[in-house]
């Protein structure tokens, strides 16, 4: 799907924003509904904060592998609700720009998140499991103290198959703790429930249907329910 009409949101280029904005110590909330009711929910925020433009473009491709064990550790202790979680990924943008990351999730809720351009440090004893390849469009608040990020038409593959998921939305608040957020506020009122969604356990609870799953199984439910929604057909 094409990315939403923007022309109400004032322009930044990427080049402007500083790298370590919001970058390390952070509060990351996420929300996913469907495709058709995202133009909605950026009609409330077009005063309040800007989009991203790179290249002279605001939709930018992000393909990601992610790396984990051979019996799937990182995936094993997200499905088993463990408070500190860690994920190893790879992230190339569209410009071919490459980084390696190591992303933390404290048992405080805090992300931490550090890059790396050698991997060789980090994934010894893991190798590569996915791939995810995704759509997304960056904002920032007007005092900058915001980061959101939408990401759509996702493809998860691995070596056996792969799987789409062509009518939902996965967006993310990136913040400082305490600072208000008028599309969290939107979203409350539009009552859609944040998520624990991870990109990487999504794809592999998705590619591999024999893989223990019963706590994402809900996940599933409601995204199999978002998919129907309006009727959209989906190649979920």
């Amino acid at each position: 799907m094409s990315p939403i009409p923007l022309s109400g949101f004032e322009k930044i280029d990427f080049l402007s924003v500083s790298p370590q904005l919001l970058f390390t110590d952070r509060r990351d909330t996420k929300y996913i509904f469907h495709y058709l009711d995202w133009e909605d929910i950026m009609d409330a925020l077009q005063e309040n904060y800007y989009v991203v433009e790179h290249h002279g473009k605001v939709s930018q491709i992000y393909s990601t592998i992610y790396y984990d064990s051979s019996d799937l550790k990182y995936y094993i202790a997200h499905h088993n609700g463990h408070g500190n979680r860690v994920k190893m990924r790879t992230r190339t943008y569209e410009d071919g720009i490459s980084f390696f990351e190591v992303k933390q999730k404290t048992n405080r809720g805090i992300t931490i998140k550090e890059r790396y351009s050698d991997i060789k440090d980090h994934v010894d004893g893991l190798m590569p499991q996915i791939e995810v390849v995704y759509d997304r469009i960056t904002f920032y608040d007007k005092t900058f103290k915001e980061k959101l990020t939408f990401d759509f038409n996702l493809k998860f593959r691995d070596q056996n198959a792969e799987i789409g998921f062509s009518s939902i939305v996965i967006a993310e608040s990136k913040k400082i703790k305490s600072t208000y957020s008028l599309f969290i506020d939107t979203i409350k009122r539009r009552k859609i429930e944040s998520s624990s969604v991870s990109k990487y356990c999504l794809g592999i609870a998705s590619l591999n249907k024999d893989i223990k799953q019963n706590n994402f199984k809900s996940l599933i439910h409601n995204i199999n329910k978002l998919k129907n929604k309006y009727d959209v057909p989906s190649n979920y």
